[in-house]
């Protein structure tokens, strides 16, 4: 796709894809096939606005080798098929790494690329600014800024934001702030023929953004709960203030269920949060997306160190909960 084409199909779910290891930690390639299938081939699916987006934070992109990240691209481009949009994870520390990832994207057929700030370091407004138009002048395809402090350590305040905007194919924005203003800010100063912004933590702030212009949301739902991640994106676009309220409580039983666990098990405090804090859902977000998509028969896998996966004992509650969602549980 152009830049052009695929600022207009920045919107609706974007699909996060898992990426599925094996109990040993390898790199489970004949499941990543079967569970992009099992997506691409949903009949419910047909017509709606979905983007795949794959290695982001839930395709655990830092956890592997760039072999096996070229692996990975290689393998969703091919099975999507063009169905549907594909947009790559690529950014990296680096702007050369991520130059080097960016272009492998492309070659591979992607569609568009989703890039996080600089981590680790702390580069001045202009290195980062250097930093998205050195990528985007290396390849041709749509480039979406992935604005998400928890992973970076940077947000991109809106200034800069609507600066980058204006690059051809700088055309997305995934807004990860936890704070309405600010996501807000963002939808009301940044002109929407520059740039399609989506909500970067899902349905929590897309329940709120959906009614000052939001053009969709992250959800991994579509592993396990495909009727509830349809049902809020609809609800949204037809200003449906209850089924909002009431999908987003649905949606919310699986993820405090995430929350208490992430209580339990942890007691490190997160930077990015009050010193008192541990992150909300963050030590077992991919374990707990992995094991609700497989006990829904997607083969979903297991989180490579250092995250855990789900302990047994849990597994039983999870199950309930899931059916609590009305979803489909076959194990």
């Amino acid at each position: 796709m152009t830049p052009q084409q695929m600022k207009e199909k920045t919107k609706g779910i974007f699909h996060l894809s898992l990426t599925p290891f094996s109990k040993s930690g390898d790199l489970d390639i004949p499941a990543l096939k079967e569970s992009i299938r099992l997506v691409t081939e949903n009949k419910a699916l047909e017509g709606e606005d979905v983007v795949f987006l794959a290695l982001g934070t839930t395709g655990e992109f830092y956890a592997m080798s760039e072999a096996e990240n070229k692996t990975v691209i290689d393998i969703v481009t091919q099975e999507v098929n063009g169905k549907f949009p594909v947009m790559i994870g690529s950014g990296r520390a680096g702007t050369r790494n991520t130059i080097e990832v960016s272009k492998y994207a492309q070659s591979a057929g992607a569609d568009g690329l989703l890039i996080v700030p600089p981590y680790y370091v702390m580069p001045t407004t202009d290195g980062v600014i250097r930093h998205f138009e050195d990528i985007a002048a290396s390849v041709d395809i749509g480039i979406a800024i992935y604005n998400n402090p928890a992973a970076s350590k940077l947000w991109l305040p809106m200034p800069v934001i609507k600066r980058l905007s204006k690059v051809d194919n700088i055309i997305g924005l995934k807004e990860n702030a936890n704070n309405p203003n600010a996501f807000l800010g963002m939808l009301q100063n940044i002109d929407p023929d520059d740039m399609a912004i989506f909500a970067g933590l899902g349905h929590f702030m897309y329940q709120y953004m959906c009614f000052h212009g939001c053009n969709g949301y992250v959800s991994e739902m579509l592993n396990y709960a495909p009727h509830l991640a349809l049902d809020l994106y609809h609800a949204g676009q037809a200003n449906d203030i209850a089924k909002v309220r009431e999908t987003a409580d649905k949606m919310n039983i699986f993820w405090n269920w995430v929350f208490r666990l992430a209580a339990k098990y942890t007691g490190i405090p997160s930077a990015v949060h009050a010193a008192k804090d541990i992150p909300a859902d963050m030590p077992y977000y991919q374990a707990a997306n992995k094991a609700a998509a497989t006990l829904c028969g997607m083969p979903a896998g297991y989180v490579r160190a250092p995250m855990s996966s789900i302990p047994d004992d849990e597994i039983p509650e999870l199950r309930e909960i899931l059916k609590q969602m009305g979803c489909n549980v076959v194990c």
